[in-house]
C-alpha cells in the first residue's frame, strides 16, 4: 500500500509517497530530477513492493511547500534529511535520478552510517550555477509541473560544488546508470571517472 506522507524541515512541509511494508529488506528511497515530484517514482516503488520504498518531492515541487527563499543545494539536502528522519529508516539505499543524484550524494556524505548503497542515475557528481538563460528554458519547458518561483529561487541560490573529490569518503556501494545516446548527460567517459575513484575499493558498479 503506497500513501502520501508530509514531513517538516524549518516549517517547510514535504510531501513523500511511502510504500508501507513489514519487509526487512533494504529499503529504496528515490529522489527525482530537477521539475519532477514523488508522483514520478510511484511506479518504481510499487514495482518493488513488498521492499519498503520511498518517493521525494522536494521544495517547490509537487505538492510540498514553495518558500520564498530557501533553493540552495544544502537545502534540498536538508530536505532529504528529514524526509528519512521523519519515516523511521535507520539505513536505507538512494537513488537519484538527474540532479537529485547531487542531493543524493549530499545526504551521503553528511550521513554516511544510513547509507547501504548509493545509485547514481544519468548525471555527474557536480551541482552547476545555473544562468537566468537556464531559468527561463525551464520555465518554457515545464510550464505546469514546477512554480516559477522555485525555478527562480534554484537558478538565484545556485552555487557550483563539486562533489568528485568526496566520493572516495564513501564506503557504501555505488551503482552508476547512464543513457547510451550522445546526448546523455552522464557521458561515459564521466561514468568511468566515478567508478575509477571507486574501483579501488572494489565497491561500484556501471
Amino acid at each position: 500500500m503506497i500513501v502520501d506522507r508530509w514531513a517538516d524541515n524549518h516549517n517547510i512541509r514535504l510531501h513523500y509517497l511511502d510504500a508501507e511494508t513489514n519487509s526487512t529488506d533494504m529499503s529504496l528511497v528515490c529522489i527525482p530530477g530537477l521539475s519532477s515530484d514523488a508522483e514520478s517514482f510511484r511506479p518504481t516503488i510499487e514495482a518493488l513492493l513488498p521492499r519498503r520504498g520511498l518517493s521525494l518531492s522536494l521544495r517547490g515541487r509537487g505538492k510540498s511547500d514553495i518558500p520564498e527563499v530557501g533553493y540552495r543545494f544544502e537545502d534540498h539536502v536538508e530536505d532529504v534529511a528529514a524526509i528519512i528522519e521523519h519515516s523511521g529508516l535507520k539505513r536505507t539505499c538512494l537513488m537519484g535520478h538527474s540532479i537529485g543524484v547531487n542531493y543524493a550524494i549530499g545526504y551521503a556524505l553528511n550521513y554516511p552510517n544510513r547509507v547501504s548503497g548509493l545509485i547514481i542515475g544519468g548525471y555527474p557528481a557536480e551541482y552547476p550555477t545555473f544562468t537566468a538563460d537556464w531559468a527561463l528554458r525551464v520555465m518554457m519547458k515545464y510550464p505546469n509541473e514546477m512554480p516559477m518561483k522555485a525555478v527562480l529561487g534554484i537558478q538565484y541560490e545556485s552555487k557550483e560544488i563539486s562533489l568528485w573529490e568526496r566520493l572516495n569518503e564513501l564506503s557504501c556501494p555505488i551503482l552508476v546508470l547512464r543513457g547510451a545516446k550522445s546526448t546523455s548527460l552522464l557521458r561515459e567517459d564521466i561514468a568511468a571517472k566515478v567508478c575509477g575513484i571507486c574501483t579501488a575499493k572494489q565497491n561500484c558498479g556501471i
